[in-house]
């Protein structure tokens, strides 16, 4: 009897190890995609540079239809240059590479900056921005921050079909400060339900990853009007 339980035993465990094995190993994930992301940057950089002299030689030749078309492939290029550097990022942060380094930032006066930084004057200008005055301390990773607003107010300002603008709000309570960005909903629009992840983008998805390394959610919800409202909340500091 016991030696027919040590072999149910010893089978057991290694259906164990077997299943197991099938499991993909998180950090090794992390790994391939930071190995592929770095095999990318470098075409990636090629065709940046490449379409910016192209884009020269034609805006010297007088070529304005050819060269607003290098410049269209430029843009993308820097898209998808920024996009990797993202993913790379998160990544590093996922495995542990790096770490979060929260300090604390007065949003009073972040918010302005990143928004300075991140988003062109056109656009900007449809940007309204609620604050109190300051100083609003919280805590948290200053490249995570920087990414997760530039995100949500991009993903704001690309979905804004109607062109009315987003509102950028941030709210101060006794304990916590919340962060929201909401967008309006389109013309015709008369869904309730939100879109999904691949509607938002990548933008989205990592932006929630980052919010989450701080111990928060990032919350999307339709507002009374089926206005698109993305929110997260941070601890306030003293």
């Amino acid at each position: 009897m016991e030696r027919k339980a040590d072999r149910e035993h010893e089978a057991r465990v290694r259906q164990d190890s077997a299943a197991r094995s099938l499991v993909p190993d998180p950090l090794a994930n992390y790994q391939l995609l930071r190995l592929a992301l770095h095999e990318m940057r470098t075409p990636i950089t090629s065709v940046q540079l490449n379409a910016q002299l192209i884009e020269r030689s034609l805006a010297k030749l007088g070529l304005d239809k050819e060269c607003r078309l290098a410049g269209t492939i430029v843009s993308a290029a820097r898209k998808l240059d920024g996009l990797t550097q993202e993913l790379g990022d998160t990544a590093r942060l996922l495995s542990g590479k790096i770490s979060l380094d929260p300090r604390v930032h007065d949003l009073a006066r972040v918010v302005p900056e990143i928004l300075s930084r991140h988003v062109a004057a056109p656009d900007s200008n449809r940007i309204r921005l609620e604050i109190p005055p300051g100083p609003l301390p919280i805590a948290a990773d200053e490249r995570c921050l920087d990414r997760i607003l530039t995100n949500l107010v991009l993903i704001g300002l690309g979905r804004d079909a109607g062109g009315a603008g987003i509102d950028l709000r941030v709210s101060a309570a006794l304990a916590e400060v919340e962060i929201s960005v909401t967008t309006p909903a389109a013309p015709g629009d008369a869904s309730l339900a939100l879109p999904s992840d691949e509607e938002l983008g990548l933008g989205f998805c990592l932006a929630r990853v980052l919010v989450e390394l701080h111990g928060e959610k990032l919350q999307a919800h339709r507002g009374p009007a089926r206005e698109i409202v993305l929110c997260f909340s941070l601890p306030r500091s003293r």
